[in-house]
């Protein structure tokens, strides 16, 4: 019910939500009353049809069929208060959806998936953005194309790497600025680090004392 809810109140058309309404009380209504004001196509289902649906173990009595949202880099990329996050290479859904739901709560402008990584919509990825996946724009591209779009128009770009040279707490983030976030195998791509303005390290105290 909550991913349903961000979902109506970002605007993102519903072609269909499936509700099981024995389960339909407190949030669940309350959203069923959105949709149905919405004029979404409500369909009723037993648990049984609800779960045979789902992809997760517990499935919480309601499905929507929902169109994804569509992002457009280079208008992304025009504004003066950029604040980009680039997930490069990042493989496993899951983080993705994170590194969604962060840059969300950080006042980021936008996701930039690129390098071959997760699909942005995949459904554990969707999951674990908790809806900021539909109001936060999030597009996919490839890496050259990404950092031509950034060079065009004086974007600062910032990558984490674990052998930069500045610490995070050091970095200037006034914008524009795109901050790259590589994969967990490789990290980002070579040629990120060709285009960086600065490499920046996040230190792990604990694993460094815990070597000593």
């Amino acid at each position: 019910p909550r991913m349903v809810e961000e979902v109506l109140a970002a605007g993102v058309p519903v072609d269909l939500l499936l509700y099981d309404a024995a389960a339909a009380t407190g949030r669940a209504a309350a959203v069923l009353a959105r949709a149905r004001q919405d004029g979404v196509r409500l369909v009723s289902a037993t648990s049984r049809v609800i779960a045979a649906c789902s992809q997760v173990e517990t499935p919480q009595g309601m499905i929507a069929v929902v169109h994804k949202p569509g992002a457009q880099p280079d208008a992304v990329a025009d504004r003066p208060d950029l604040l980009l996050i680039v997930a490069d290479r990042v493989q496993d859904p899951g983080n993705l959806g994170t590194i969604v739901r962060i840059a969300d709560a950080a006042g980021a402008s936008a996701v930039w998936v690129t390098g071959g990584g997760a699909d942005p919509f995949n459904p554990k990825a969707v999951r674990a953005t908790m809806g900021s996946v539909f109001h936060l724009p999030v597009a996919a591209l490839e890496v050259p194309q990404a950092i031509a779009a950034l060079q065009r128009r004086s974007v600062r770009v910032l990558v984490a790497d674990q052998r930069g040279a500045v610490e995070y707490t050091d970095v200037d983030y006034r914008p524009p600025v795109a901050v790259v976030l590589g994969g967990e195998a490789e990290g980002p791509d070579p040629s990120w680090r060709e285009a960086a303005d600065a490499m920046v390290r996040i230190p792990l105290y604990g694993l460094r004392i815990r070597s000593q």
